[in-house]
């Protein structure tokens, strides 16, 4: 299976963006990895998702430690949702320091390395929130919010002058959804989701003006921007609406048109982060990838 491992590699390698603000860092020759303890790196367990090689659904997981050991798994999907690999890693102790050591496979199981070859990548450094393995980083997408986002990310061997990685940003995978911890009466539920959809519009005026003081504010784009705003304020009142009235009979009707504008205002959100608030390389994003409003 060789031939397919330096296939993919190959592939991934064309795709992976050059580093503006690099992710990864390298150890110099013969260097010493850091003391560190698997315990420093209890922000990683959970499981987070989000858009991996080519924009497809990518996976990554963490157990916490056993027998002094983590243990996790990556899952990259395909563009038609098939599985495109999967790796398997372990975070172990190496001396008085860290390793994370790792092995590919298809679909079908079958192994990227020889049997009882792997990946090894030693531990360069180590920060509040953060791993950096000698090629590999981990790391919180906010040090000062463990658990609201990862970042993993991976230099690849290339001819390009140019450090190339590969960086994925998730989310976890328990907050991909929409629901929302409101409860009790009617009355009660209304106010949470209410207080809710204020937060998320909050945050939606705070990008967009992020977006529009990149852009300059008399810009052509500028005003095109704002053209976008009124368009979508009018479609997010007139499909909630919809959805209103589709309910007006029923004492839930509030709640969904609620609901309905949440969903549509994370979204939004989310499309001025990705249009025009990120980079085409692995630059930092000038904000935070918004995640869903709770």
């Amino acid at each position: 299976m060789r031939h397919i491992f330096f296939a993919v590699i190959a592939a991934l390698a064309m795709i992976a963006a050059p580093a503006g603000a690099q992710e990864t860092r390298l150890g110099e020759n013969g260097f010493e990895s850091p003391p560190a303890s698997i315990d420093e790196l209890d922000w990683l367990i959970g499981q987070w998702t989000g858009e991996g090689i080519q924009g497809a659904p990518a996976m990554e997981s963490w157990l916490p430690p056993s027998g002094g050991t983590m243990i996790g798994t990556f899952v990259q999907e395909s563009q038609d949702g098939a599985i495109m690999f999967s790796e398997h890693m372990y975070i172990m102790p190496v001396g008085d320091s860290l390793a994370l050591k790792l092995k590919h496979f298809n679909a079908d199981l079958t192994g990227w390395e020889e049997k009882d070859d792997m990946l090894t990548f030693r531990l360069v450094a180590i920060e509040p929130c953060a791993a950096y393995f000698n090629a590999l980083t981990l790391r919180c997408a906010d040090p000062d919010n463990p658990g609201s986002g990862l970042v993993a990310a991976v230099r690849m061997k290339s001819d390009n002058p140019e450090p190339q990685e590969l960086v994925f940003r998730f989310a976890p995978a328990e907050r991909s959804g929409g629901s929302y911890d409101c409860d009790g009466t009617t009355y009660a539920i209304n106010r949470c989701l209410a207080a809710i959809l204020e937060r998320a519009d909050e945050r939606r005026k705070e990008y967009f003006e992020t977006a529009i003081g990149s852009a300059d504010n008399e810009s052509e784009l500028a005003g095109l921007m704002r053209k976008s705003r009124e368009g979508f304020e009018a479609y997010r009142e007139s499909e909630c609406a919809s959805v209103y009235e589709q309910w007006k009979e029923g004492s839930i009707r509030n709640a969904m048109f609620l609901r309905c504008s949440i969903r549509l205002t994370d979204q939004r959100t989310h499309d001025i982060w990705r249009n025009w608030l990120t980079y085409q390389d692995s630059s930092e994003p000038l904000l935070p990838e918004p995640l869903p409003t709770r």
